[in-house]
């Protein structure tokens, strides 16, 4: 009987996390329709500029960010995947370190939580 109360906590736990995580990111009543904004659980987190850098000739490379410091970051995550990007695009984004390897290593691996398009 415990286990079933155990199970049962846990499965409305993860969804409530879910619910939570994909109502948390809202648009600005001030942006346009049509400007995309993609975040995953993490509002407000949206404020680092960065370009767009197709890498594809390195080995194991695709395309990466760069900051203005000339760091350079290696996107993934479910928003990074779902946004339409382009060599040298201009883009707000807001990260967290991946903590995974990376076969480019040209970059910091980091998933990206938010991204849109630069003004």
């Amino acid at each position: 009987m415990a286990r079933y109360f155990s199970f049962a906590r846990r499965t409305w736990s993860v969804a409530l996390l879910g619910v939570v995580l994909l109502t948390s990111c809202k648009k600005a009543d001030t942006e346009p329709d049509d400007k995309i904004v993609i975040c995953y659980g993490y509002p407000g987190a949206c404020d680092t500029p960065a370009t767009v850098r197709d890498l594809s000739g390195l080995d194991g490379c695709g395309k990466v960010l760069e900051l203005a410091n000339g760091k350079r970051l290696e996107p993934h995550g479910t928003a990074w995947n779902s946004f339409p990007s382009a060599n040298g695009q201009h883009v707000v984004i807001g990260y967290v370190p991946a903590g995974s390897v990376s076969i480019c290593m040209v970059g910091q691996p980091v998933e990206i939580t938010c991204i849109r398009g630069a003004d």
